[in-house]
């Protein structure tokens, strides 16, 4: 009987595990439909850092399990991750009250006592610019979606999100790199968004 248990127990555990490799019970309070699609927190306030970091983020061919592949998806592979980067250390240090914000380089280990941004791109589809031309109505819209964690240099989790945007209009259609560009820039200010308000204790939806 108490081999069972144990093996009930260990299942349990498998079970609650989140793809972060943080339990499932540990999340205080999960946000929908706010800054952010779906932000679920370990920690109901950030600790008072000034410093943040960001990792490239991984746009592999594994990781693009939504939408797509096209000619455009595969430039954004390449060109997508240090884009966002960009733009989220750009819009945050606007934003504050982080006082250092940065992109690190590949390989690089993030200093200590700070807020550090891991992620992936799951979705790259620049979809149909013929499709949002002549048919509308959402049909042939681009989509890009980012999922990551915002993690302290030690490891300690703190929080676990997911933000998609699309594009569905434009002159003749829009151009598809356009839209797939303006979409991950997008979601790189609302991230930044986030954080900014987490940190100064506004509200998240």
């Amino acid at each position: 009987m108490r081999g069972f248990l144990t093996v009930l127990l260990v299942i349990s555990g498998l079970t609650m595990a989140t793809s972060t490799g943080v339990a499932e019970d540990q999340v205080i309070r999960t946000v929908k439909g706010g800054i952010l699609d779906e932000a679920k927190l370990y920690v109901d306030k950030l600790p008072p850092l000034t410093t943040v970091v960001i990792h490239p983020l991984s746009a592999t061919d594994a990781d693009l399990v939504n939408g797509d592949k096209k000619e455009e998806t595969k430039k954004m592979q390449v060109d997508g991750p240090k884009m966002f980067a960009d733009e989220f250390v750009a819009k945050l240090k606007g934003m504050g009250p982080f006082t250092e914000v940065s992109a690190l380089d590949a390989g690089s280990a993030a200093p200590a006592g700070a807020l550090v941004i891991d992620g992936k791109f799951i979705e790259m589809d620049p979809g149909s610019r013929a499709k949002r031309y002549v048919v509308g109505f959402g049909a042939g819209k681009s989509g890009v979606t980012m999922e990551g964690s915002v993690k302290s240099a030690d490891g300690a989790m703190f929080a676990t999100f997911q933000q998609r945007r699309v594009g569905v209009m434009g002159v003749a259609g829009g151009d598809s790199m356009g839209k797939l560009i303006a979409d991950t820039k997008n979601i790189a200010d609302d991230l930044a968004k986030f954080l900014s308000e987490w940190a100064k204790g506004h509200k998240l939806k």
